[in-house]
């Protein structure tokens, strides 16, 4: 393993510190010599604390050139400008190991939400996720002053949220571990900086990619921040980036919501029944949910950049329980349509029997039951504020209902019922009588004109105990009937009488 000199030496090595961009913006690349084979190191400072690893107030500048290290200034709190942005966001896509420097304790114990080290973080995140390819690299956070594993945790936890919410605003699906490996140490003395140091620029050589020219490497990434804006975007305060996770936590915290009830109410109306009080329940979720959201989510509203985003989701939570309050409204209507119809074609198949007059009567008493119920049900149904009203469902279900009581009467329910009356009155087993000997005639009539079978009918008339039964079926030239009778067509006209005898001993 090749023994890196310390960090005193590396500077003693070098000549004097070159600036890589002034206050202007401008890059200044007379740097020729460096090399990127051995990897790049970027050292980042926090302005006004003190450093044990550079004592740089460039906005970036060069460190040394064997190996490369760049020095680039932090952002503040009281101001970052776009050139201070572009220098961190070029660092960023560069460098194979980044050093963040001057975190204090007490940043530690306040945390990073709104800190200038969080501003910092976010803005060489953003850089990576927006313009770098998917590759590991090295972030190491230097503290002042001894830090505990607890600590040390809790700063890592934060680290990866901030990179988490810089994600989300950049709609990237990267996960942490597959852009960077974090490692968080003390720095209170030189020694220290240098140990911090040679770890870095071992890992740095170790990940190097292709052996290129420094300044063009420089170049190259910083015109493509500047192309994509990444380096105005880093100027917002990093409670910006935490907006856009607590939006999308929100969101999915009430998406859960409105799962969960749905999963409730479908399981009613799977079974075919329907949710009683569902317009007043389901009135009440809704405004619930988006309360909650608003809530939630109240602080984002007035940050520009996250307001977009925020009514784009809320419009998303919107969609969603409205379609499933209508979806669920309109198969609770199927149901209850089904259900009125079933009772109200019961209740009428039990008048079937009886006259004309009682028949016509029985059939509006029955609507009218029909018709009251369903109002009664649809009035606890309906949702106004999505316009699922029970009006246009009762007018549809009283024409329908109509119509099905006139049917009734002569469907096949109806017929069957009747023909069961007849066959029992006709079955019923006489008591012992006289002896006697009954005759009876029935005559079976069928009339076959030419067709293809397309009207059919039959006609009885029955008295005492005679009956004749008459028949037409135009189905003369249909080829199945002409080849039951073996080819020829069948007679225009069928006789068939049969005497009976019925003797009773």
């Amino acid at each position: 393993m090749k023994i890196l000199p310390p960090l005193l030496a590396i500077l003693a090595s070098c000549s004097a510190r070159s600036t890589l961009m002034d206050a202007s913006g401008s890059l200044r690349l007379k740097i020729s010599d460096a090399k990127t084979s051995q990897g790049v190191v970027s050292i980042v400072f926090s302005p006004d604390t003190k450093s044990f690893l550079t004592d740089s107030n460039d906005i970036l500048s060069l460190e040394s050139t064997e190996p490369p290290c760049l020095i680039c200034r932090g952002a503040t709190l009281s101001g970052t400008s776009v050139h201070e942005g572009s220098a961190l966001s070029t660092s960023s896509v560069v460098s194979d190991a980044i050093l963040m420097d001057g975190i204090t304790h007490g940043d530690v114990e306040a945390g990073w939400s709104n800190s200038r080290h969080a501003r910092t973080v976010t803005a060489l995140f953003r850089a990576r996720l927006s313009l770098a390819p998917i590759s590991k690299q090295l972030l190491i956070l230097c503290v002042h002053g001894q830090i505990g594993e607890s600590e040390s945790l809790h700063l890592e936890g934060e680290a990866k949220s901030l990179f988490d919410a810089t994600a989300a605003e950049v709609k990237s699906d990267a996960a942490f571990s597959d852009m960077y490996d974090i490692s968080i140490v003390s720095v209170d003395s030189k020694s220290d900086a240098d140990d911090v140091l040679s770890k870095a620029f071992q890992r740095a050589e170790e990940t190097a990619g292709t052996d290129t020219s420094l300044a063009s490497a420089l170049e190259e990434a910083h015109n493509r921040v500047i192309r994509s804006g990444v380096a105005v975007a880093a100027k917002d305060p990093p409670h910006i980036a935490q907006a856009f996770v607590t939006v999308g936590n929100a969101l999915t915290k009430q998406t859960r919501t409105v799962r969960a009830k749905l999963a409730v109410w479908k399981n009613r109306i799977s079974r075919g029944l329907w949710v009683e009080g569902f317009g007043s329940e389901a009135e009440s979720v809704r405004q619930r949910v988006l309360a909650n959201f608003d809530s939630e989510t109240l602080a984002a509203a007035g940050l520009p950049l996250v307001a977009s985003y925020r009514m784009e989701m809320r419009a998303q939570l919107t969609s969603l329980i409205d379609s499933s309050i209508r979806n669920a409204f309109t198969l609770q209507v199927s149901n209850i349509n089904k259900s009125i119809e079933k009772k109200l074609r019961g209740t009428l198949l039990k008048t079937v029997d009886a006259s004309p007059e009682a028949v016509k009567a029985e059939t509006a008493v029955a609507l009218q039951s029909a018709m009251s119920n369903l109002e009664k049900i649809m009035a606890e149904l309906e949702v106004p504020s999505l316009g699922l009203s029970k009006a246009k469902i009762c007018r549809e279900a009283e024409s329908r209902l109509t119509d099905l009581g006139l049917a009734v009467v002569d469907s096949p329910a109806a017929q069957l019922r009747r023909t069961k009356k007849v066959m029992k009155v006709t079955n019923k087993e006489k008591k012992p009588g006289q002896r006697s000997v009954g005759f009876g005639l029935d005559l079976v009539a069928m009339l076959r004109p030419d067709g293809f079978g397309n009207l059919q009918g039959f006609a009885g008339y029955q008295y005492g105990g005679n009956s004749f039964t008459f028949g037409v079926h135009n189905d003369a030239d249909d080829p199945q009937t002409v080849a039951q009778f073996g080819g020829v067509r069948p007679p225009l006209l069928r006789i068939q009488p049969k005497l009976r005898v019925d003797v009773e001993l």
